[in-house]
């Protein structure tokens, strides 16, 4: 791992309103990344959502030196089998130029530290099978595969098989 700058300067900030754009324009260049259908509208809709209803979860920028350079997003969730609140790391993004510098680890132990004093017991997210140098970074700070197969059914209006 390189340090050419000092962690201590690394920071996570939650998100506002106000910060709307910014991280618009994280998440558009982490689904590209990601190979994850962008939809503008649909996107910015949910993203205000989550950033007016604390209870939701929230979004926070990652900051070097103060300055944006990524974004992560945690939704609260309830799972017996974690003894109770978790959440989900949804989003993770850094921008390629500040990758492989600690930054995601610091912004993890950030994350924790604001996990235990909400009383949530785990961290979930998901990860691309084929990218295995994020797989790794993961397992090098603590997080297990299960084996199980996420599995997702979109529910809009309308749309129903139990007619």
């Amino acid at each position: 791992m390189r340090t050419d700058f000092d962690l201590k300067n690394v920071r996570i900030e939650a998100a506002t309103l106000r910060n709307a754009r910014r991280l618009l324009k994280f998440i558009k260049a982490y689904y590209r990344f990601e190979g994850i259908r962008f939809d503008r509208q649909e996107i910015a809709s949910a993203l205000s959502l989550l950033l007016k209803d604390p209870a939701i979860g929230g979004a926070w920028l990652i900051l070097n030196r103060g300055k944006p350079v990524g974004y992560l997003v945690l939704t609260f969730g309830f799972d017996l089998e974690f003894g109770g609140r978790l959440v989900g790391l949804t989003d993770l993004y850094i921008e390629a130029p500040h990758r492989r510098k600690g930054i995601g680890r610091t912004a993890l132990e950030q994350v924790e530290e604001f996990c235990r004093s909400r009383g949530v017991n785990a961290i979930e997210l998901q990860v691309t099978r084929k990218n295995a140098s994020v797989v790794n970074f993961y397992r090098s700070i603590g997080f297990q595969a299960f084996d199980r197969v996420p599995m997702r059914k979109r529910v809009t209006q309308g749309d129903s098989i139990y007619k």
